[in-house]
């Protein structure tokens, strides 16, 4: 399974966009697991492809994540304040423990 976490905007904008991509038969068994329950909690695939905030601030983030699992590909952008508590904290967690590319 590999997963693409886009990050732009804020006070950067385009310029300080991150990447981020990690395949979890890479990572360590018990990172790959807690990805994996936090996929699971969010109920990924079944997220609709857009939870972006009505009104943006300047300095709010957005989040393009990709997660492609060999069967099907879903995509999400959202905004942190409008994603459920799962995928907020998989996107921590991935901000947190994956370099950018």
């Amino acid at each position: 399974m590999r997963l693409t976490l886009r990050c732009k905007g804020g006070f950067t904008g385009p310029a300080g966009a991150q990447t981020r991509t990690v395949d979890l038969a890479q990572l360590p068994a018990n990172q790959a697991n807690e990805v994996q329950k936090l996929l699971q909690a969010s109920d990924f695939f079944a997220l609709h492809p857009k939870l972006l905030s009505p009104a943006p601030k300047s300095w709010d983030f957005q989040y393009d994540l990709e997660v492609d699992d060999g069967q099907q590909t879903h995509c999400v952008q959202y905004h942190l304040n409008e994603a459920p508590p799962a995928l907020k904290a998989l996107t921590e967690k991935l901000s947190d423990e994956v370099a950018p590319d």
